[in-house]
């Protein structure tokens, strides 16, 4: 059984004489059709493979920004001087930023809806231009 190369010349079998030069190598228009096929897959994938490296060089701030995001609202507060209060600071690079408001609920009155008021607690971490994440809870605090 004998087998044709579809390739170089180099690939023929060792006996140069059995290698027809019309089989041997490739066609110019076989080259330019497997140009073309490379062309079209590369035009095609490059703008999903420029904007992927794009996410992923701002990834490790955004994971950053997050992991401050819940820490921040995570954190042990004082419920004694929760109302109408905004704190602000930078760690890391990242600025963030912590506002609380009371949030009103219509209850019956009772002497615990009295002892306790519910604030609306907003949290945003800047983590570079454009890349702002915000996340807000609700916790109860003492009323004013």
């Amino acid at each position: 059984m004998r087998s044709a190369s579809i390739g170089t010349p180099a690939a023929c079998s060792s006996r140069s004489s059995e290698c027809d030069a019309r089989r041997c190598g490739f066609t110019l228009l076989e080259a330019l059709v497997a140009l073309a096929l490379v062309s079209a897959f590369f035009a095609t994938l490059a703008p999903f493979l420029f904007h992927s490296r794009r996410i992923m060089d701002n990834a490790e701030s955004r994971v950053a920004a997050h992991i401050l995001l819940r820490t921040l609202l995570n954190a042990p507060f004082d419920r004694s001087h929760l109302a109408n209060t905004a704190r602000a600071g930078v760690f890391n690079g990242l600025r963030w930023r912590i506002v609380a408001k009371p949030y009103r609920i219509e209850t019956a009155p009772s002497d615990a809806a009295q002892s306790w008021t519910a604030y609306r607690i907003v949290a945003s971490v800047s983590a570079g231009p454009g890349l702002l994440i915000t996340a807000e809870t609700i916790r109860l605090g003492k009323p004013e």
